[in-house]
């Protein structure tokens, strides 16, 4: 029993971080859409909005077409607080665990719709493109709160386990968007174009993060950019079937955290740059890797308590 009240408390301390990147998220679009809107002739949501109707195929264009609609209809700025709200409500529901069932469906069901018309489910594949976008891993992130709830709720009974269909799903899904991931990295935009990868990283950003990125730009040159794109393509090709598979899985989860965390402060620039106009992610959030360096805590977690999610 003291093993399943030490998950509860990792699982608890997961969430709430998950909640502190919602809150900051909340503050990264209201300076960048809401800040930034106040008195200009084009409001910065509608240009995000106008974004992804550019790089959208003809099949996707109408989604954010619609929303891009439906947000000068309301107004711009209104329907920024909105979703300024939001991202508020998902941060204190998951450091709170009040209504954590209910801020989950929403983050998750928030997460697929920003996908869709923020992110335009990723587009453009092509070019190096590396994921199909920020907001799938928060999705999958959700449904691990969603799978945790029943055990971390503060009206949760004692011993109380995570939902292992929620567990299974997020962890399938999660596995899934790895090898996802990792055929991109097999494609020539990539292979043959690493470099394009680490060097758009130090536009706008500080000194230190110029110097970080400079020094492995400087390692990358002499190992070879294509060997090194082949390393990454190979790691993330192994993560994947790992996850998949559950082969090796307690070497590929903290092996995968720590590949998040270098491909977050490398590739992503820490998520940044970080000004007055919100972040350098596309959606105004801390970044894209980093929220799958947090899906390896919660499966770190379960791997250690394994009858907690193995049983139906």
């Amino acid at each position: 029993m003291a093993d399943s009240k030490s998950a509860a408390r990792h699982y608890r301390l997961i969430v709430a971080l998950f909640g502190l990147f919602w809150l900051a998220n909340a503050w990264f679009q209201f300076s960048g859409w809401v800040q930034q809107g106040g008195g200009t002739l084009r409001a910065p949501l509608l240009d995000v909005l106008a974004k992804a109707v550019k790089v959208a195929p003809v099949w996707l264009q109408p989604a954010p077409l619609w929303f891009s609609h439906v947000a000068t209809a309301i107004d711009p700025q209104t329907t920024s607080l909105i979703l300024v709200a939001i991202d508020l409500a998902l941060g204190l529901a998951l450091l709170s665990r009040r209504l954590l069932v209910p801020a989950g469906w929403l983050g998750f069901v928030y997460s697929l719709f920003c996908w869709v018309t923020i992110g335009a489910l990723g587009y453009p594949y092509g070019g190096g493109q590396t994921d199909p976008g920020v907001f799938p891993a928060y999705a999958i992130a959700f449904l691990f709160v969603l799978a945790v709830a029943p055990a971390i709720a503060p009206d949760a009974p004692e011993g109380a386990q995570p939902c292992h269909r929620l567990w299974r799903a997020g962890s399938i899904l999660f596995a899934l968007l790895w090898c996802f991931d990792a055929a991109l990295k097999w494609m020539p935009g990539f292979l043959f174009h690493f470099m394009d990868q680490l060097t758009p990283a130090v536009q706008g950003q500080p000194a230190w993060i110029v110097a970080y990125i400079g020094l492995i730009i400087t390692v990358v040159r002499a190992v070879g950019p294509t060997l090194v794109a082949v390393v990454v393509a190979v790691a993330e090709t192994a993560l994947g079937l790992s996850l998949l598979s559950g082969v090796l899985a307690s070497l590929s989860i903290p092996l995968g955290f720590l590949y998040s965390l270098a491909v977050w402060s490398s590739a992503e620039g820490f998520g940044g740059p970080y000004g007055p106009a919100g972040t350098g992610v596309r959606g105004d959030v801390l970044g894209n890797v980093l929220i799958y360096a947090l899906v390896f805590l919660f499966l770190a977690v379960g791997r250690s308590r394994p009858q907690d999610v193995s049983a139906a």
